[in-house]
């Protein structure tokens, strides 16, 4: 299996304080630090869509800004397609784009297209080269009609486009994006989902996605990180983080041919946590049962309704959100503090 990102112990710590403060602290050897990144091991596959979930401060951008070279570790490593990022950093950067909703990084009194010809420039690419890239990139993002407009007259979508198209603009074999549809409209932010999964991930690239939007990194991501206080509490496909974090399992039933007193002993069968009759209606009784163990529990609650004369018409099994996933994990770390 290749990897694009593999890292160990990665930590990044900054002065509690800046400016003249922690220059007179250091010098005395009393500054006070915080860490923003702290131990993290991951394993990021080649040509996968991974994303790092976690609230605002969790320490997303700051990882990102370590593995696109832009600041050094304080300790720890890791590597881009086999390179250190502190040894190799030059190799490093020739492979990587970073996508930001920073919209003060651009020019906004210059076009759509003189700000890609101006951040073109900075790979060194052939004039002609470089305008062929251009017309390409701002028809892939839809922009080619809106090139010549001025950037302060894009829109919050259209602005976020042309973040995309600029991060690609080196032709990276990894792409990091932060946040990309923050402040735009439910329109607009699914308009970017869509072409980051069909234009970006389907071209080959590697992709890593900084988010807090549980629903967003659900279904753009093939495997997650979720990040707090600067650790990876957990990763893995979104399956494989229910198996670690869900304590209980939802069960729907719909039986009928139920007698009075039918359900006395479902709640003594092991695995069942708790039950509830939901709804009784001509002759269906709708149940909700609480599972901790489902493949224990599951078949010998079938087998008890068969025994009692009752007739199963469906039965559906309910996954927790991602949102119940996430605050399991958080609980988790609080508990182990």
């Amino acid at each position: 299996m290749n990897f694009a990102i593999r890292t160990s112990a990665l930590t990044k710590r900054f002065p509690r304080e800046k400016g003249y403060k922690a220059l007179f602290r250091g010098l005395l050897g009393r500054q006070e630090q915080v860490t923003a990144v702290a131990g993290v091991d991951m394993e990021v596959r080649e040509g996968e869509l991974f994303g790092l979930l976690g609230p605002n401060g969790a320490g997303k951008t700051t990882l990102m800004k370590l593995l696109c070279t832009l600041i050094l570790p304080t300790s720890g490593k890791a590597t881009v397609f086999g390179h250190d990022v502190v040894r190799d950093e030059q190799k490093v950067k020739e492979m990587v784009g970073l996508v930001s909703a920073e919209e003060r990084s651009f020019f906004w009194r210059l076009t759509g297209r003189e700000n890609m010809e101006f951040f073109g420039a900075l790979y060194r690419l052939p004039k002609a080269r470089l305008r062929e890239n251009i017309d390409e990139l701002l028809d892939l993002v839809g922009l080619r009609d809106q090139a010549d407009m001025r950037f302060q007259h894009y829109s919050t979508g259209m602005r976020q486009k042309l973040a995309i198209a600029r991060g690609l603009l080196g032709q990276p074999r990894l792409l990091f994006v932060d946040e990309p549809t923050r402040s735009l409209d439910p329109l607009s932010a699914r308009a970017v989902r869509q072409f980051l999964r069909e234009k970006v991930v389907c071209s080959g690239r590697t992709m890593v996605l900084a988010t807090h939007h549980l629903g967003e990194a659900e279904e753009l991501c093939d495997r997650l990180a979720i990040m707090h206080r600067g650790r990876v509490l957990a990763c893995g496909t979104i399956p494989e983080l229910r198996g670690l974090f869900q304590k209980q399992e939802t069960c729907l039933l719909t039986v009928e041919k139920l007698n009075n007193g039918a359900l006395d002993g479902l709640e003594a069968i092991p695995g069942v946590f708790r039950w509830r009759a939901l709804a009784q209606e001509d002759g269906l009784w709708h149940l909700e049962l609480k599972l901790s163990d489902r493949h224990l529990a599951l078949p010998e609650v079938l087998r008890f309704m068969v025994h009692r004369g009752a007739d199963v018409t469906s039965c559906t099994l309910q996954e927790p959100p991602l949102e119940e996933i996430f605050m399991a994990a958080v609980a988790g770390e609080g508990a182990g503090r």
